[in-house]
């Protein structure tokens, strides 16, 4: 198809052809009215707006390969200078083999002065994000509060297998969005729309004649589609969430088949088990774990640690750390080995992808079942299973199996015993890349589980002696391990206080199982907490549930239109043990509680006792389930601000 000749006139199916439409917005003809606008009327907190986005996406035949060209136009008003953040602009594209590339890049900022500024084309600067990726970047200048900015580019692509996403929604209202596509009908793409229903869905064709390099003639359909939304409102970002890609109103294509004229249909999407054998074939990918001559060297090298492995989770685990301690991982994903499994062990650096394919090639010599696992991580967004396309992941763990028992293994980072992937990782569902059967998995993770342990004696001037012990379990360990190193023990720990009480002084600091990455942390710190409670008369007030992470509601919004998706379960257990001043008395104390969410989704306890001079404050706080829908998100908001209020509640003693 490389020598199509673009034909020089087109035969139309209708008069009302989509191509007859005007574009939506010319560039340099601001409306008065947007100049003058001074609020969103939909969102009058909004600090800026999307008046107008209009993408156009046609297939050019012309030059020699096949290409697409998409051009956009972006207009955007400013009401707020929390808004003048958007006169930053990040252009992506696909730089490797020059598969893509931008031009025609112009960018204006109209004032409500009537003064307008050009965007100097020197301010366009080119920047290499990986080997892979490069984007154009270049601010606005002038910027006011009324201002209105625009640009718009050209982009050309070789790569049309996938078509380029395109977004309806920001998280600043957007007035309008449209995208129109004219594909010949060579081309068969899926459209995977996500989120909110178009406004506009609107279909057309014409026909044309194309002359091929024999001289003859084809007729061929330009399918024409123009999709619209309007008056969309921001989505605004809150806590517990995989990536807000997953939940924005937006457009995905995807190539399904390609049928020439005179030629056999090619399918371009085909099944999971087909993907599955192409990876495991590939010289990059299946034969470095399968072929021996790729990790001879390093078998040979661990032949030492195996020599007492006897069970298969000793095996796995002699394995793992051999690899931990003699190769360094590096930054950056990817799926694939660059060189060999032997090169990454003799330069002692690797990536994660190349440590976790090591280790299946290590583990299956060892005869241990195991398979690659490949994930779409939470950042890069959730893995659509109907769809069998492998770009759509972007990181490779592995997995053992053990009769019943799996294990999964991601030697990204030291601090991480097995059973531990990144927590970015950790988006619900695996698929295990297996000769004929392949399959998906559901990622169990465990908890991430803290308990503190106060031990303290308070004064009448309100000042606490005593001791606070952290002990991190799970996740949370891991996460502790790492703040720990490269910090002095004693400066970390009193780092940690002093987040919770400003003007706290650290007089000693003992540390359990530093480096021992399977066993809790345990840290334990002799403080001095100055004016920890309040004195008033003879009253003192004090707020027993006095660290924790959840004395705000995380969940601020009233309502939430996507799910809040959390990457492990969480355990909190604070213990006060408080002996009170002599003389004094329990005047007022929280009363105890005890919530949950259906399923036990979620639970929480609190109480508080008396002996003596003695006052203990017990509180567990759990949350197990990790994903919940839009209209679970009420009855989680609600657990959360009783939860809040309860650790806001005082103690009051009373001098007797």
């Amino acid at each position: 198809m490389k020598n199509l000749v673009f034909t020089l006139s087109f035969l139309f199916i209708s008069a009302q052809c989509l191509l007859a439409q005007k574009k939506p917005m010319k560039f340099g003809e601001i409306p008065a009215a947007d100049l003058a606008m001074t609020i969103c009327d939909s969102d009058s907190s909004a600090a800026a707006m999307v008046l107008g986005d209009f993408g156009w996406l046609r297939f050019d035949f012309i030059t020699e390969d096949i290409r697409y060209i998409f051009s956009r136009h972006k207009r955007i008003k400013i009401f707020k200078r929390p808004g003048y953040e958007k006169g930053d602009v990040l252009i992506p594209f696909y730089s490797a083999d020059q598969l893509q590339k931008v031009y025609g890049l112009k960018a204006t900022v109209y004032n409500p002065d009537g003064s307008e500024t050009d965007v100097d084309k020197k301010e366009f600067f080119t920047e290499e994000v990986n080997e892979h990726w490069s984007r154009i970047r270049f601010s606005c200048p002038n910027l006011q509060e009324g201002s209105v900015l625009e640009y718009k580019y050209e982009m050309s692509s070789k790569y049309f297998f996938e078509l380029p996403e395109w977004y309806f929604q920001d998280d600043i209202p957007v007035r309008s969005s449209e995208l129109r596509l004219e594909i010949p009908e060579w081309y068969s793409y899926i459209f995977i729309n996500q989120g909110r229903p178009l406004d506009a869905n609107e279909r057309d064709a014409k026909s044309g004649d194309f002359v091929l390099q024999d001289n003859s003639r084809v007729k061929v359909n330009i399918n024409y589609n123009r999709l619209v939304m309007e008056n969309v409102p921001a989505l605004k970002e809150e806590s517990y969430i995989t990536t807000m890609s997953d939940y924005y109103a937006r457009i995905r294509f995807q190539l399904q088949e390609v049928k020439y004229p005179n030629s056999v249909p090619q399918q371009v999407m085909s099944s999971w088990p087909k993907v599955a054998g192409d990876l495991l074939d590939m010289p990059s990918f299946g034969d470095q774990f399968l072929k021996k001559r790729n990790y001879d060297e390093v078998w040979e090298a661990a032949q030492g640690v195996l020599a007492g492995a006897k069970t298969t989770e000793e095996k796995i685990d002699a394995l793992y750390y051999f690899l931990l301690s003699n190769i360094n991982c590096e930054s950056g994903n990817g799926l694939f080995v660059r060189k060999s499994l032997n090169d990454c062990f003799e330069k002692k650096s690797a990536r994660s992808g190349e440590l976790n394919l090591l280790i299946v090639a290590l583990l299956k010599e060892a005869g241990v079942e195991a398979y690659p696992a490949l994930v779409s991580t939470r950042s890069n967004g959730s893995p659509m299973q109907e769809y069998p396309l492998l770009d759509q992941f972007n990181y490779v763990m592995a997995i053992a199996i053990d009769g019943d028992n799996s294990f999964w293994l991601d030697l990204a980072n030291p601090f991480r015993p097995t059973g531990y992937p990144a927590p970015d990782a950790l988006n619900r569902q695996a698929w295990l890349v297996i000769k004929d059967a392949p399959q998906w998995v559901t990622l169990v993770p465990p908890t991430a589980e803290s308990t503190y342990l106060i031990s303290c004696s308070l004064d009448e001037q309100g000042n606490m002696d005593g001791s606070i012990t952290l002990s991190a379990a799970g996740y949370s360990a891991v996460d502790e391990r790492q703040k720990l190193q490269g910090e002095k023990e004693e400066e970390y720990f009193k780092n940690y206080i002093t987040g919770y009480f400003p003007d706290a002084t650290v007089d000693s600091v003992t540390i359990e199982n530093k480096l021992v990455s399977g066993k809790p942390l345990k840290i334990v710190a002799g403080c001095h907490l100055p004016g920890l409670a309040q004195v008033s008369g003879d009253f003192i007030y004090l707020t027993p549930a006095m660290m924790t992470a959840f004395d705000e509601n995380p969940f601020k919004l009233e309502t939430r239109t996507y799910p809040v998706d959390m990457p492990y379960p969480i355990a909190e257990r604070i213990i006060l043990n408080l002996t009170v001043p002599e003389g004094y008395v329990v005047e007022d104390m929280p009363e105890p509680v005890r919530l949950s969410l259906p399923d036990k989704g979620a639970g929480f306890q609190f109480q508080l006792g008396q002996n003596g001079n003695q006052i203990q404050m017990i509180s567990t706080l759990k949350i197990n389930k990790l994903r919940y829908e839009p209209e679970e998100y009420a009855g989680l908001r609600n657990f959360f601000i009783l939860v809040a209020e309860k650790f806001g509640e005082q103690l009051v003693l009373k001098k007797g």
